[in-house]
């Protein structure tokens, strides 16, 4: 592939990235107002993270990708087995979390104000949110990043395809949840789309990401970190256990987290 047509191809996928944001935030934006007061909390809260970003925002998205060439990864086969889902996690969670830190940390002395769902949100809704995070969203978030997306950005090669998945993965996150996240999401992105091109399939990457979602959303957000007891374990696992860990299995499973770009056949 020329470099003309491999920076149409990306541009293409990015195009349909930005339709289907605008698409979701703009009606929401509309829509919000009209059945915030007129609707019960619980059912505004499905059409505005379900029924509009993935039932209509989705398919006006994909208009603009449609018809374009696919393509499977050429990289060794991984079978998506406990240890290799475990050390994945493990390497996923610490990395991710490092890589926010320093963003966060200038978030909080500067004060900036970032939308993000509260312990209290998730206490007082405890069935939705499981759901929505752990189920809806991981479930969704890759069959648009990681099929339609990722099959299409494919025929630029594994690498590209991998990287370039990462960086729209994290981008909507910028404006949704705030500059740290996009370095967790990128991160995170870089982790599920090596998932899915080393086992051909689409449910590792869903399983990582609701592992994610549990781990740095929900057990997260309702630790509680105004003892000092809970801080100071909150520190021992998030900021010091677990980001030793994922280095420490990054180095000793480099050679097998390898990937090697070769563009899969077109499809």
């Amino acid at each position: 592939m020329d470099t003309k047509k491999r920076i149409w191809t990306a541009v293409r996928v990015f195009a349909a990235l930005a339709v289907w944001f605008g698409v979701y935030r703009g009606l929401v934006f509309l829509v919000e107002p009209l059945i915030t007061e007129k609707l019960p909390e619980t059912v505004c809260s499905i059409i505005n993270a379900m029924i509009i970003p993935y039932g209509v925002a989705l398919p006006a998205a994909y208009l603009v990708i449609k018809g374009m060439k696919t393509a499977k990864s050429g990289t060794p086969l991984m079978k998506p087995g406990f240890a290799n889902m475990a050390k994945i996690f493990v390497i996923q969670s610490g990395l991710s979390v490092s890589a926010m830190m320093p963003m966060g940390i200038i978030v909080k002395i500067l004060d900036i104000k970032t939308p993000a769902v509260t312990a209290e949100q998730i206490l007082a809704r405890p069935v939705f949110y499981c759901f929505l995070l752990l189920v809806f969203a991981p479930a969704a978030e890759e069959i648009l990043f990681r099929k339609l997306f990722f099959d299409r950005l494919m025929v630029l090669g594994t690498k590209p395809a991998v990287l370039l998945s990462a960086v729209f993965f994290a981008l909507p996150h910028l404006i949704s949840q705030g500059p740290a996240q996009v370095f967790y999401t990128f991160v995170l992105g870089l982790s599920f789309g090596f998932i899915t091109a080393r086992t051909r399939k689409l449910w590792p990457a869903m399983v990582l990401h609701s592992l994610s979602n549990l781990y740095c959303g929900i057990i997260s957000a309702v630790w509680p970190q105004d003892k000092p007891l809970f801080l100071f374990a909150y520190v021992a696992v998030y900021v010091l256990a677990m980001p030793a860990a994922a280095v420490v299995l990054l180095v000793l499973n480099r050679r097998r987290l390898m990937i090697k770009d070769q563009q899969g056949a077109a499809c």
